[in-house]
């Protein structure tokens, strides 16, 4: 069994942070801190604790974490899709605008650190 990659264990790290704590993440964004609000970032939180067990699971039983190079890359595809839309709410939501350019940031960090493994 191979350790796990490092961008794997952080997107359950944050995941996790914000499934158990939104309105953490809701504060340190000065956004709204609304029932609504807490159930979205939740939501994203799920979405990250589901892309990082993927990963974390479909590179294990190879023995070697890039065994399935596809994974890195759709790993990266689904951020940068989700950077894009995050980036779309901003411009349409202007009270959403800094929590949406804080998860597109977040998400195109994770998408390059997807990318970064590829190339080493």
């Amino acid at each position: 069994m191979s350790a796990p990659r490092p961008v794997d264990v952080a997107r359950l790290v944050l995941g996790g942070a914000a499934m158990a704590r939104p309105g953490l993440f809701l504060y340190l964004a000065r956004g709204r801190v609304g029932r609504g609000e807490r159930a979205t970032v939740r939501i994203l939180g799920a979405r990250y604790i589901l892309q990082s067990g993927a990963g974390l699971t479909l590179t294990q039983p190879w023995g070697r974490p890039w065994a399935r190079p596809w994974i890195r890359d759709a790993d990266a595809a689904i951020d940068l899709v989700h950077a894009a839309t995050m980036v779309a709410l901003a411009a349409i939501a202007p009270p959403h605008r800094r929590l949406a350019l804080l998860s597109a940031a977040t998400a195109i960090g994770f998408a390059a650190a997807d990318l970064r493994e590829r190339i080493r």
